[in-house]
């Protein structure tokens, strides 16, 4: 076989794989029984439940490692363990075949030669890209955990201007879930506006919603409502203390923020300045070193 037909076989059989991998993960439609289960709860009239392969594996060790990794922060960012090993299995597979693949067409080619270390850099490459899709998954927890203790800074912070305005906590809360405007601020909007529909004190849902996204402070200021709502004390002081702190606390996050883009900016910052350097001097170190009959 010549090199072009090595490379249309190749061709080939990546794009065969490509789209059996898209039709193994395209979910089907679900079924009446399915879908009855699902509305319903209950096991399906066959008696069978089947499981998808992602299930299986976050029920085994990587499940467990992800777990153990994440924790429950997975719901800030709006993931589940299923999703988590799913993911790094299908890159650490795609890798695998793509590394197989090439490293097969040039060995065939005669552009590589015969040896056994190509066989232990394919895992290795796979390896390393679940490594990055797991600080993918780590890098979008920590921007979301982010997000939301600054939506809990804006809440606590127009709340307590609300307090300001003799308005009670209730016209507070309400004021402040107004005024904000944000994605994260649309989800705590939306758990707060739905709680008395539920049955659920402003409190509670507040601590709920401060224990789901891992905001601390937002558990103190349920714990305040609390007070106010069982004992009938005054939060006002208690409120404006907590913003106080939580606006300290953003400036200082911010403040470290900044200084490590300083940081990060100062390796490519001297990078230009030596390369202009040297582009500058060589001319003139050429001249000099052809004066002395370098």
């Amino acid at each position: 076989m010549n090199p072009l037909q090595i490379g249309a076989a190749v061709a080939t059989l990546t794009g065969a794989a490509t789209w059996c991998l898209a039709r193994g993960l395209r979910r089907a439609p679900l079924s009446v029984a399915a879908a009855r289960e699902q509305m319903y709860g209950g096991s399906l009239a066959t008696g069978i439940n089947p499981a998808s392969w992602g299930d299986t594996l976050s029920a085994g060790a990587p499940g467990r490692w992800v777990q153990h990794r994440f924790g429950g922060s997975l719901a800030i960012a709006g993931l589940t363990t299923t999703d988590v090993v799913s993911r790094v299995a299908v890159s650490m597979a795609v890798l695998l075949f793509t590394v197989l693949a090439a490293v097969a067409a040039l060995m065939t080619m005669g552009l590589l030669p015969l040896s056994s270390f190509w066989l232990l850099l394919a895992p290795a490459v796979a390896v390393m890209g679940g490594w990055v899709v797991v600080r993918d998954v780590a890098d979008r927890i920590d921007r979301r955990r982010r997000l939301f203790r600054r939506t809990a800074n804006d809440f606590v912070q127009l709340v307590a201007v609300g307090l300001t305005t003799d308005q009670s906590v209730e016209e507070a809360v309400r004021f402040a879930l107004g005024v904000g405007s944000s994605e994260t601020f649309d989800a705590l909007r939306a758990e707060l506006l739905s709680a008395p529909q539920r049955g659920v004190p402003l409190w509670e849902a507040i601590e709920e919603f401060g224990r789901t996204y891992d905001v601390r402070e937002l558990t103190e200021f349920a714990a305040s409502l609390e007070r106010q709502g069982v004992q009938g004390v005054s939060i006002a002081e208690t409120v404006a203390s907590l913003s106080t702190a939580m606006r300290a606390k953003a400036l200082d996050e911010l403040e470290r923020d900044a200084d490590q883009a300083n940081a990060n900016l100062s390796g490519p910052t001297i990078g230009f300045v030596v390369s202009t350097i040297v582009f500058l001097a060589y001319p003139l170190a050429q001249r000099i070193s052809d004066a002395f009959g370098g």
